[in-house]
């Protein structure tokens, strides 16, 4: 049986991803940051993730360019219920697809700016942040491809700093 198609922006997953995506955007401007939403930028009918395009490759963008009095990052947003526990070692974790950290990696090479992964914990309703080059001395990688066929790579929960929700 074909399914029918569904726009990507119609899907749960979208949805609650971008739910997090703007809660992180108002946290940062309601505390005086400028943000560049790259997601505004995804191609026609947002069925492309933003890249930042050279020559020969290209990368995907982070969610949010974000500036404020001459600083500037970029911010990944991830919407979770909850940290996931690995069984083997006990450590309480956030993950992101491998291709993804590595083009995160590419673009704050190549911008001279740091990349924040921001994490939306949906059932605490709590924010938690973490320098991305902080978070891989920690960082777990796994090869298969049952969670994402480029694998995935997760971080600790205790490396994230907890970002106080209300205003």
């Amino acid at each position: 049986m074909v399914m029918p198609f569904r726009p990507l922006r119609e899907t749960e997953e979208w949805k609650r991803g971008h739910t997090g995506e703007l809660l992180v955007a108002r946290w940062l401007m309601r505390r005086g940051w400028y943000v560049v939403p790259s997601y505004d930028y995804s191609g026609e009918d947002g069925f492309k993730a933003p890249r930042m395009h050279g020559l020969r490759d290209g990368f995907v963008l982070p969610d949010l360019d974000v500036s404020k009095d001459g600083q500037r990052l970029w911010a990944e947003v991830k919407t979770k219920r909850v940290p996931t526990l690995h069984r083997i070692t006990g450590r309480m974790e956030h993950g992101i697809a491998i291709n993804h950290w590595k083009a995160y990696r590419r673009v704050q090479q190549e911008s001279g700016c740091d990349v924040w992964l921001v994490i939306y914990e949906e059932l605490a309703r709590r924010l938690v942040v973490g320098r991305l080059s902080a978070l891989e001395k920690n960082a777990r990688f796994y090869h298969g491809d049952k969670m994402d066929r480029s694998g995935m790579v997760f971080f600790l929960r205790d490396d994230f700093k907890p970002l106080p929700v209300s205003t």
